[in-house]
């Protein structure tokens, strides 16, 4: 059986929480702020934050949720 894992955003979260992150925020920003945070992306795989940013396009995010569906976005391969 396949497993996912499902605890990335969350992960993501607590790196936005620790480094004080609010909204709105540039990339930038909030990169030099939380960028160098380890997120867990699998059960085995950590990664900075920065690099799971790596591929988003917006420079800006209005709220959590515009910078989570460009980070989907960004990631999601079909």
């Amino acid at each position: 059986m396949q497993k996912f894992y499902l605890a990335a955003g969350h992960n993501v979260i607590r790196a936005f929480s620790k480094a004080n992150i609010s909204f709105p925020i540039t990339k930038k920003e909030l990169l030099d702020r939380a960028g160098k945070a380890a997120i867990q992306v699998d059960f085995d795989k950590s990664i900075t934050l920065a690099d799971y940013c790596k591929d988003i396009k917006l420079d800006k995010f209005a709220n959590k949720s515009q910078f989570f569906n460009a980070l989907i976005g960004s990631t999601f391969k079909l």
